[in-house]
């Protein structure tokens, strides 16, 4: 059972209705279709919704229901937009006549009928994954409802593969106004060097010009502008044109220049239109011109792009992708060849990304037949073609038993705009599920942990993307953006990473511009990111001069006696729960710091010196070990009035430590968990040693402590008493099956005994029993009532029972 305080409404919006065989001329029952595109949010952080097999849509006029349907079950992730599209038949449906003498009084720009979506749904929590994936609805195929495809400057239409057909002049005028005069400008010949011939044409405008389209659907919407400065015979150098292309609130190009040796370009642009009309104007400068070789203003399916990324840095969610424009940077095939736009799902163009490895002899490429690509629900072949996912670059053989390195691509971009980066993936080199883990990093920061392609995509070959937002500000070295994958660590499966496509596209500023640091309004993008880090570093630098001056104040008014007290922290930086202060004191002869003490009014709590530490636990007396692990030993001590502290000390030597490889060691162990597998992963050598209850309570403490919000994290107090279950069942599964020493004779593994003739510790306050303890207030199940053990001092039930009662997370 779940309780779910602070639940969000859900919120739906009718996109667009299709009515057919509405007759209300005739006298006869109603058999009508309705064909609606419908947006459904899901707000909530922490919830996501199930949409059950009951699920139905029904279609109501005046109390009367016109159509029924039965609605696909699907899952809505938390934070997510998803559109549902279904189709509503109703069949002899009879209306009186005071409904029908309605609808045809209806205005003909307002739907005649009012959709009432009917949801039984259930809400569970869901907890955060590496990487949230947008879930549209599987399509294969899609007919935009606005194409706008003009070859401007050609007297007539140039038709394409796939009927697409790039309409001339004639047909494009009516789009066109412009104050000055509109030059058509041709090559004499056409142009071997170019891929298409849209790029022997161009139309020149000498002052200001607007193309206007309306708007049959809103959404998503494709604006490509390409160029080509063509030998003409209207005596105007195209490569000298300077201008700027805007819409009625964007800025696509604030300075057009053409790359010095390219014979033609294109910029590609993904809007959300939510207006009947869209403008494109070209703004010469006062003593230069503007051209263009072709425009393509076209929808692209609301499947493409949902409403939620991946943040990377800091890691978190990111909300709000639809209302922001996108200018496309890099479209990579990994592995493969040149996709055109005739083979492309949606008129995309797919470049090799051999050219973006560093180094490339890290990478080789793999294929397969495309028709072997599948694409589960949730994917589909409009947010990339077969032809992407059936080839990648994965690890090229190193000729090492154990590869460990990543594949790197490096693609130049703008720092000052944050970046949208969608990865595709298909495992097309396993040979059976279940084998292929590795780990995905951009710019060095981990994307996603870990991932286990068969399992996230449903099987081998299966398709999958995951989308990504870097936030260039928050990340230093951005140029070059830098994308890598490599295996992981830890032992699992086979040493292999790949990737199948990249797509980086750049986000719009503040002020809706994709080039420049002017709005359309002329509006100045406020202190940019030089400004920022220029503020931030003031404040600091400020900051620093104030703090130095107070301690040298301190420094003066010092007591005289202050060599022989143990730390200067209490006439200096004294501890108190409201205060914040840092020292580093001069090094002793011991080599460590005098006195280091950190207090903060951010409930950090207190923070002790190295030779406090050493005080405490009696220059770490070996007698005082009471626990061993691979980072370090743990030592018992005793600070301030007799309070008792377990300690532990990193081991220099120790490999081991707390950074992102005992994470992904973590979350790779978690994936086995819920996969059921986790003897999988058990060292052989211990294999027969171990009780499954036993192992299967210690994972299930550790899974609950990475829970992502602290909330739903257990207590110390709950943490050790499941550590102690744990111990117990395991003592007690040794104790069954056989002699507890016998079972333990292997080299691999250490018994820690408290020898009678062990030295003596410090007298201490009497041993605490199971009687003393305050029981955390979650009770395991099954954990025997009312018994109560003797616990030797140092043992690790002891230090259990001492620390029971913790609170903190």
């Amino acid at each position: 059972m779940y309780l779910i305080f602070g639940l969000q409404s859900l919120s739906y919006t009718v996109m667009k209705v299709s009515i057919h065989g509405l007759n209300l001329t005739s006298a006869a029952p109603i058999s009508s279709e309705f064909d609606d595109t419908v947006r459904a949010k899901n707000p909530n952080r922490k919830v996501g919704i199930y949409y059950l097999k009951e699920s139905s849509e029904n279609v109501y006029y005046g109390g009367v229901m016109l159509g029924y349907s039965v609605l696909p079950d699907f899952y809505q992730l938390r934070k997510n937009v998803t559109v549902v599209r279904a189709t509503v038949v109703g069949s002899a449906v009879v209306l009186g006549g005071g409904s029908v003498g309605d609808m045809e009084e209806t205005p003909p720009r307002r739907p005649p009928v009012a959709l009432l979506l009917l949801f039984l749904l259930t809400s569970l929590p869901y907890s955060a994954v590496a990487a949230p994936i947008n879930a549209p609805a599987n399509s294969d195929a899609f007919t935009p409802p606005d194409n706008y495809l003009f070859d401007c400057g050609s007297p007539t239409p140039t038709t394409f593969p796939g009927n697409r057909v790039f309409v001339g002049d004639s047909e494009a005028a009516k789009f066109l106004a412009s104050t000055g005069t509109v030059i058509a400008a041709a090559s004499p010949q056409p142009d071997p060097t170019v891929p298409s011939p849209i790029y022997n044409t161009a139309s020149v405008f000498e002052k200001a010009a607007t193309y206007t389209f309306q708007v049959t659907r809103p959404g998503w919407h494709w604006i490509r502008l390409h160029f080509a400065p063509v030998q003409n015979n209207a005596g105007k150098d195209l490569k000298t044109a300077k201008f700027k292309v805007t819409t009625d609130r964007l800025v696509l190009i604030q300075n057009f220049d053409h790359p010095p040796s390219a014979t033609w370009s294109m910029r590609e642009f993904l809007v959300n239109v939510t207006t009947e009309r869209f403008s494109i104007m070209f703004t010469p400068d006062p003593t230069s011109f503007a051209y263009v070789s072709a425009i393509e203003f076209t929808s692209a399916p609301d499947l493409l792009l949902g409403n939620n990324a991946a943040a990377v840095f800091p890691k978190g969610d990111y909300s709000g992708l639809s209302s922001v424009a996108y200018q496309t940077a890099y479209r990579l095939n990994s592995g493969g060849p040149l996709i055109t736009a005739q083979n492309d799902t949606l008129g995309r163009n797919w470049e090799p990304d051999q050219p973006y490895l560093d180094p490339k002899f890290m990478g080789s490429a793999a294929s397969v037949q495309p028709n072997v690509i599948t694409y589960p629900e949730g994917e589909s072949p409009l947010i990339a073609p077969p032809l992407v996912y059936a080839t990648a670059t994965q690890m090229a053989d190193a000729n090492v038993q154990v590869p460990s390195f990543n594949i790197t691509w490096r693609m130049k971009v703008d720092k000052s705009y944050q970046y949208l980066i969608r990865l595709h993936f298909a495992d097309i080199v396993s040979k059976a599920v279940n084998e292929l883990y590795f780990n995905v990093y951009i710019n060095g920061r981990p994307a996603i942990t870990g991932l286990d392609l068969s399992t996230v995509a449903g099987g081998l070959s299966a398709a999958y993307f995951a989308d990504f937002v870097l936030n260039s500000s928050m990340v230093t070295g951005l140029d070059p953006l830098t994308v890598q994958v490599g295996p992981m660590s830890q032992n699992a499966g086979t040493k292999n990473a790949l990737l199948n496509g990249i797509e980086v596209f750049k986000m719009n500023n503040s002020v809706g511009s994709l080039d420049g640091e002017f709005g359309v309004n002329g509006e100045r993008l406020s202190g940019g990111v030089n400004g920022t880090v220029a503020a931030v570093g003031f404040a600091m630098m400020f900051g620093a001069f104030i703090g130095l001056g107070a301690m040298a104040v301190k420094w003066k008014k010092r007591p005289q006696d202050w060599q022989e007290r143990n730390s200067f922290s209490s006439w200096l930086l004294p501890i108190h729960a409201g205060d914040a202060s840092f020292l580093s004191g001069s090094k002793t002869s011991l080599g460590s710091r005098k006195s280091q003490v950190f207090s903060s009014n951010m409930g950090l709590g207190r923070y002790f010196s190295f030779a406090e530490l050493q005080e405490a636990t009696n220059n770490w007396e070996d007698a005082g070990i009471i626990g061993v692990g691979g980072f370090g030993n743990v030592y018992i001590g005793t600070i301030d009035d007799g309070l008792k502290v377990a300690v532990k000390r990193g081991n220099p030597q120790s490999e081991q430590g707390i950074n992102e490889e005992q994470v992904n060691l973590a979350e790779w162990a978690m994936q086995w968990k819920r996969k059921g597998l986790l003897d999988k992963i058990i060292d052989p050598t211990l294999v027969d040693h171990i009780s499954p209850e036993s192992l299967a309570k210690f994972a299930e403490a550790a899974e609950k402590c990475l829970a992502e919000y602290g909330v739903d994290r257990p207590s110390m107090g709950d943490v050790l008493w499941n550590l102690e279950y744990s111990l117990q069942m395991q003592e007690a599964w040794l104790q069954e099956h056989g002699d507890v020493e016998a079972n333990l004779s292997s080299p691999h593994v250490v018994v820690a005994t408290i020898e009678n003739d062990a030295p003596t510790p410090a007298p201490e306050p009497a041993p605490l029993t199971a009687a003393d303890i305050v029981p955390p207030s979650t009770i395991e199940e099954g954990r025997p009532q009312g018994e109560a053990q003797a616990i030797e001092e140092h043992s690790g039930t002891a230090m259990f029972a001492q620390f029971a009662a913790l609170n903190g997370r």
